[in-house]
């Protein structure tokens, strides 16, 4: 029994030890972030919060109940005078008053501004969530993507550090053997030596890269699954710059914040006004006294009212006209506001559209610089030993192969952020777009 119980306990630490290892994929790594990432939390409990607005405006128009009831131990000292006898009476009475309110509004505009603004900041607060949503896929994306790229540059460069090393034993067989030069032998080292930094400055990158992205995901994750080898753009449809354009300004969630902040802001207008306006509510009251007074003693009555309160505001001494001009300079501040979102949005999207565009043709010229590389790499090997080139001509060829590696890796990474980009700033980024980047990862 006791072996049985070793030999399960080993199989549970070797089970999540290799949960702790295992590599996992973009969709996983977006799910844990929505679950653990503080910034992401943060905006879940403020949509929360803000869909309380529209209960809190709508409650201006509904009816207020109020009861109060107090209840006295009272000492009084009467004094009785007349023209036969004077005398002082003493009372140690409790008294005792009850009352019940209900007033509902009739006439309100005060009350029916803050309900349309209340609905409006509710609105507002929906589209803001859907927006820190967005920024959540690219923050995810935008991390993930930077620690595979550090990979990726520290794999390069140890492959670099590799291939100089390789140069360099090279060069001294043929030093050793009389077919080569001492400045052979330091172009390589020197090679080498840069090699080595760069292996220590990629190194600390993915560090800080790891730790970027382990603080949105909640834990520590050391493997993440990287890029496919038979890398494919992705389609973009319409091609049509001005459709994208159309489209981003229906859909795009800024703008719709922009204008729910627009109705808050016009609401706000209708509130100050409304201080000019008069209020006519519907109270019912029921009122108990028992000995409220020393004139009501050992007296219980009970009073039930009826009826209708007007309220007309004359003067407040120079604060509603000022509230209604501070209001309205407010509503033109969020007019000029929602235009300079939209110039922006339009500039943002022409960038996108055509970052996105441009780096379908990056890539391919990139491909096609990283396969002439390595043709020239192995060319100039050859031309080495038949005389017709030198060594800093073979460490200058691979040079060139490892930084059009580097820079093939990063501009995959850089189409795909581009890809997210133009989505979100048309409006409609999604988890469906996610997936259909992740395809583009190994699973």
């Amino acid at each position: 029994m006791r072996l049985l119980t070793k030999n399960l306990s080993f199989l549970l630490c070797c089970l999540f030890g290799m949960s702790e290892v295992q590599a996992i994929n973009l969709v996983e790594a977006y799910t844990l972030a929505r679950d653990n990432d503080p910034t992401f939390k943060a905006a879940f409990y403020a949509h929360q919060a803000g869909q309380e607005f529209k209960a809190l405006g709508r409650s201006n128009l509904l009816p207020v109940i109020t009861a109060s009831y107090s209840r006295y131990k009272n000492h009084a000292d009467i004094d009785f005078e007349n023209s036969l006898v004077s005398r002082t009476e003493e009372r140690d009475y409790t008294s005792q008053t009850a009352s019940v309110q209900l007033r509902q509004p009739l006439i309100n505009f005060d009350g029916y501004a803050r309900f349309k603004q209340g609905v409006a900041q509710t609105a507002l607060s929906d589209q803001e969530f859907a927006i820190r949503e967005q920024e959540l896929i690219l923050r995810v994306f935008n991390r993930y993507a930077a620690v595979l790229y550090a990979e990726d540059m520290l794999g390069l460069a140890k492959t670099k550090r590799a291939a100089y090393a390789a140069q360099k034993q090279a060069n001294l067989f043929m030093f050793e053997n009389g077919e080569g030069t001492k400045t052979d032998i330091l172009e390589s080292q020197a090679k080498y030596d840069l090699a080595e930094a760069d292996i220590v400055e990629a190194q600390n990158i993915l560090n800080d890269a790891r730790a970027s992205l382990n603080k949105v995901l909640g834990r520590k994750v050391e493997n993440i699954q990287p890029l496919i080898e038979d890398f494919a753009t992705l389609p973009v449809e319409p091609i049509n710059l001005d459709k994208w354009e159309t489209l981003a300004l229906q859909t795009n969630l800024e703008l719709a914040a922009e204008r729910h902040s627009l109705e808050v802001a016009e609401q706000e207008v209708n509130r100050s006004k409304a201080a000019y306006m008069p209020r006519l509510d519907a109270v019912m009251s029921w009122n108990n006294n028992v000995s409220d007074t020393t004139n009501t003693y050992n007296q219980d009555a009970t009073v039930n009212s009826i009826g209708l309160q007007f309220t007309l505001p004359i003067y407040s001494g120079g604060a509603t006209p000022a509230r209604v001009s501070q209001s309205k300079a407010n509503l033109l501040k969020a007019k000029a506001e929602f235009d300079e979102k939209a110039n922006a949005i339009s500039i943002e999207l022409q960038k996108q559209f055509n970052l996105v565009l441009d780096s379908k043709l990056r890539l391919t010229a990139l491909t096609t610089a990283v396969n002439s590389a390595q043709l020239l790499v192995k060319a100039t090997h050859k031309s080495i030993k038949g005389g017709t080139r030198t060594n800093i001509d073979v460490l200058n060829a691979e040079s060139q192969l490892f930084e059009a590696k580097g820079d093939l890796l990063l501009a995959r990474y850089n189409y795909l952020q581009s890809y997210l980009n133009l989505k979100k700033v048309v409006g409609t980024l999604g988890f469906d777009d996610l997936q259909i980047v992740a395809a583009r990862f190994q699973n």
